[in-house]
């Protein structure tokens, strides 16, 4: 039997997964870590917006949310910088990577629901036809320069992102056109989605899946969720923007107490970023 390459599963499937990226103390350091700048960030959430969900963090290698404990800001940016995770990815690129940001998926505290079916796509077009013709010139070329490719890793046990494999290389059936689509996408967190399948993974477990197929999340409250979203661009892909927009990464002490390897790494972030960060000021 003839195994498929991890880059051609991605491009014909959709999704890969990798197990045990990180497993027993160095698992439990990379949760305590994110954990407790998730504590920090909601702090300030509640301050203004109390009694309100959010599902995502951003910036996690923002030292703000570290003021207690550098070593975790450390934790984390190893991690962003490991090979274990640059691997894959460059696997895929077929070459060097740049960092861009990272992310922490959580469950609610208050409400519960299925998050709506999409493509990462529909949020950068302004009608279904654009849409269209984006798509099919990123599945003409060999993945789109501008494209991010999002290393997801589950720091507790969970099944919470549903995928439809093969449908990154093709446009919508008409069933799956009216879940995602139809009446101005009010039918998006509906059931039924044709062949769409939940992704298990055991904590430590990563899956890179792409976003221009059929994908959603769930946030429930009662099912605990902790994924660790590490995203990544082309070393060529240079693009600013909220998500790379980090000036603390200028910071002179920023890179004090990394290993050589991930300073060297989030220098090139750095030297990427750095005249975007000036000018905006």
């Amino acid at each position: 039997m003839q195994l498929k390459s991890a880059y051609r599963q991605f491009r014909e499937e959709g999704y890969i997964i990798y197990p045990e990226v990180f497993k027993g103390k160095e698992l439990e350091q990379l949760l305590v870590a994110c954990n407790s700048s998730l504590e920090q960030y909601t702090e300030a959430w509640d301050l203004e917006k109390p009694n309100t969900d959010f599902e995502v963090m951003r910036h996690l290698n923002n030292p703000r949310w570290h003021r207690d404990n550098q070593e975790y800001l450390t934790t984390i940016m190893e991690k962003i910088a490991d090979p274990r995770c640059l691997g894959p990815v460059e696997q895929i690129f077929a070459g060097p990577s740049l960092f861009r940001c990272t992310s922490y998926f959580i469950n609610h505290r208050f409400t519960s629901h299925d998050g709506g079916w999409h493509r990462d796509s529909q949020f950068m077009c302004s009608s279904d036809e654009e849409e269209r013709r984006m798509l099919d010139q990123i599945r003409q070329s060999d993945f789109n320069d501008n494209a991010g490719i999002q290393f997801q890793i589950a720091l507790i046990d969970n099944d919470d992102i549903e995928y439809v494999p093969y449908s990154a290389n093709r446009h919508d059936s008409p069933e799956e056109a009216y879940i995602r689509l139809a009446d101005n996408k009010s039918h998006n967190q509906e059931d039924g989605m044709p062949n769409a399948m939940r992704i298990p993974l055991k904590a430590g477990d990563a899956v890179i899946f792409n976003p221009y197929g059929l994908h959603r999340g769930r946030y429930h409250k009662d099912i605990p969720r902790r994924t660790l979203m590490l995203t990544y661009t082309r070393s060529t892909s240079v693009q600013f923007d909220y998500f790379s927009n980090q000036p603390w990464c200028a910071e002179p002490d920023y890179l004090n107490g990394l290993s050589p390897r991930a300073t060297a790494y989030f220098q090139q972030f750095i030297n990427a970023y750095h005249g975007f960060w000036e000018s905006s000021k």
